[in-house]
């Protein structure tokens, strides 16, 4: 465990060193990977395929907020559609601004969650955004997840809506539409999904919230189990057998994922809680403090010897103890300090 606090510390300084072009560095990756996801999974217009052009978008992406991610992948997205459909184009970008205006009303910086979410439900790790959020944020959260979700089965409606509206005339636009509506109403695994990702997050947060000890790993474990649990249940329901195994392993590598982000982010010793009781004027506090584990990484401290200096100054005493000695031998046999020379014969025949 000491070994791992290190290293958290270690990196962490590392991180606060390089921050300013790290977080660049982050997001032209995220919008990379975005970009990327888009054109695999959609990429119709072969413009916005080229590696030129998805490079100088995520340049672009990567020295602005994270609400503009959002506007440019829902552009991007606009124009592959519009290029194999002028009709789905408009209900798609009619969906994005709706869940945009949703975001720039309720939830501004979870705008990261749009993005991540259908990424995640890829990866086959979509519970991950719901614990996450249950742990570090309120549910609130429920917002941006519920639209994360709709928005990666939206996308999968329209791109089977795509293959149909190709012989299709203008007339047949409603039909379009009541297509999409009617796929998305009566997809009952999105439902379920929306429902089973906002209970997740509202108990996660209850319990992290409470005052017990290892209050967040509690939570992250409940959070595992809850989702596994419902999720087997609904599935069971609704008659999908298929998902099961993906299900229980991607629930706990994301319980692993949000276990790891948490112990980067607050590490707490419970060894040493303390009770701390106080007051105002208008009330009494019994307050619970319980303190960070801060520790101090061990430096390496290397002396240099410098071999010059060490022989001048070698040289240097050498030659101040020839003249204390010479200053000595000087004083004492001086003929004025001695009555008679021959005294100084006797006492030291040599000189």
């Amino acid at each position: 465990m000491m070994s791992l606090l290190v290293l958290k510390e270690r990196l962490i300084t590392i991180y606060q060193k390089i921050e300013v072009y790290a977080k660049p560095v982050i997001r032209f990756f995220m919008a990379l990977i975005v970009l990327m996801v888009i054109n695999n999974s959609y990429g119709y217009d072969p413009r916005f395929k080229s590696v030129p052009v998805v490079l100088l978008l995520s340049l672009f992406c990567a020295f602005l907020p994270t609400p503009i991610m959002v506007i440019i992948a829902a552009m991007v997205s606009f124009f592959h559609f519009y290029f194999v459909s002028k009709i789905l184009s408009i209900l798609v970008i009619l969906v994005f601004i709706i869940l945009y205006l949703l975001f720039a009303r309720f939830t501004p910086k979870h705008g990261y969650v749009l993005v991540l979410m259908p990424i995640c439900f890829m990866l086959k790790i979509p519970y991950v955004l719901p614990i996450l959020l249950g742990v570090i944020s309120t549910p609130i959260a429920i917002i941006p997840v519920t639209s994360g979700v709709l928005l990666y089965f939206f996308i999968a409606v329209v791109k089977q809506a795509a293959q149909i509206t190709v012989s299709m005339s203008v007339e047949d636009t409603l039909q379009v539409y009541t297509y999409v509506i009617d796929n998305l109403k009566s997809n009952k695994e999105m439902i379920l999904t929306m429902a089973i990702f906002a209970i997740v997050i509202v108990i996660t947060y209850i319990i992290r919230t409470r005052k017990i000890d290892h209050a967040f790993d509690i939570a992250i474990g409940s959070g595992v189990v809850v989702n596994i649990l419902i999720f087997l249940i609904g599935d069971l329901q609704l008659d999908i057998q298929d998902k099961i195994l993906s299900l229980v392993v991607g629930s706990l590598i994301s319980g692993v994922i949000v276990y790891i982000i948490q112990f980067f982010r607050l590490t707490l010793d419970y060894t040493a809680v303390e009770y701390v009781q106080f007051q105002d004027d208008d009330y009494y506090y019994y307050v619970k403090a319980v303190p960070k584990i801060k520790i101090t990484v061990p430096q390496k401290n290397v002396t240099k010897i410098n071999e010059k200096k060490v022989s001048s100054d070698r040289v240097n005493i050498k030659e101040a103890v020839k003249d204390e000695i010479s200053d000595y031998y000087d004083y004492k046999y001086d003929e004025s300090n001695f009555d008679d020379y021959d005294d100084l014969l006797d006492e030291d025949p040599k000189r």
